[in-house]
């Protein structure tokens, strides 16, 4: 884990780690060297060069080679919509098991955040972790019908 650039339990200095890099920050107009793309999302030349031996897109007739944006773009949006886990009606995410799971004896809360929109709350049925998934106000009649609902007053 780290914290403010530092690993938990050590004294030297680490990079943050980024789960999703976001594609938005790239110009679809514009071609990118390795160093280039590597500094818009602050990874090292070598992620790109991951990157491109992954499947991205790379004109490789002259050197310097570049990375067009938009297919840059592509690739990352589709490396992001690879990695996302749908959860089922009956299902809620658990953060620890790092997938959908079902609620342990069925039982879930819901804990409104806004007048629209809230999130049930439960525990994971494998590791026994809270589980989470975000629902309209107006879905909770579907829900009941699934679930043990329980409605916070918070």
């Amino acid at each position: 884990m780290f914290i403010n650039g530092l690993r938990k339990g050590s004294k030297q200095a680490g990079p943050t780690i980024i789960a999703n890099y976001n594609p938005n920050r790239l110009k679809i107009n514009r071609s990118y060297t390795y160093d280039e793309l590597a500094a818009v999302f602050g990874v090292h030349k070598n992620t790109v060069a991951s990157w491109v031996k992954n499947g991205l897109p790379c004109l490789k007739e002259k050197r310097p080679f570049l990375i067009l944006g938009a297919e840059a773009k592509t690739y990352l949006r589709n490396r992001r919509a690879a990695k996302k886990q749908r959860c089922k009606p009956d299902e809620l995410f658990c953060m620890s098991c790092k997938k959908p799971v079902k609620a342990a004896h069925n039982s879930v809360e819901y804990r409104p955040l806004s007048t629209s929109k809230g999130r049930l709350t439960g525990f994971c049925g494998c590791c026994g972790n809270v589980v989470n998934k975000f629902v309209g106000f107006d879905s909770l009649g579907r829900y009941s019908v699934l679930f043990a609902l329980s409605i916070s007053k918070q």
